[in-house]
């Protein structure tokens, strides 16, 4: 058995089982206000939160780089994408990148692209929170490094 103090029970703050008792006004939620009312959208240049971590080719030849928005304000407008590899233009590793949550089929931006170097365009391309470019690698030389490098516009909160 609960014991409830009987000063909980004289404010009305227990809830009696059986009856069908509405919340009091004073249990309800408080309303909280549009994040739009505290803050404003700024538009900027991607700068490095466009430039994944360097990664590393695996034994099998693979590597993958993702960049994306980092905060649930935060929109992205892509305009380019750069691909290249420490082995340089002639490396014979292959790339294709995807935009969205997943690097599915049906996100793919891109068909096979050479990967030690490649520039394109990902105009009209718009990223929202959880959504990144993915850089997807193979055929590449162990060991070696792959960059992605993203450009465009970002569009942050501010207060």
């Amino acid at each position: 058995m609960v014991r409830i103090p009987r000063s909980w029970a004289r404010a009305g703050y227990t809830y009696r089982a059986g009856t069908n008792r509405q919340a009091e006004p004073w249990l309800r939620r408080i309303p909280v206000p549009a994040d739009h009312l505290y803050v404003h959208p700024v538009t900027v240049d991607l700068g490095n939160d466009g430039v994944a971590p360097q990664v590393q080719f695996t034994a099998g030849g693979t590597a993958q780089a993702l960049v994306g928005p980092s905060g649930s304000g935060d929109s992205w407008s892509l305009d380019q994408c750069f691909l290249s590899t420490s082995v340089g233009q002639l490396d014979a590793a292959v790339c294709t990148v995807y935009v969205g949550p997943l690097p599915l089929a049906q996100a793919a931006v891109t068909a096979s692209l050479a990967g030690g170097g490649s520039q394109f365009g990902l105009g009209g391309l718009g990223l929202a929170f959880g959504w990144f470019v993915y850089a997807l690698w193979t055929g590449g030389t162990a060991g070696a490094f792959a960059n992605l490098r993203v450009t465009g516009q970002k569009t942050v909160l501010t207060n």
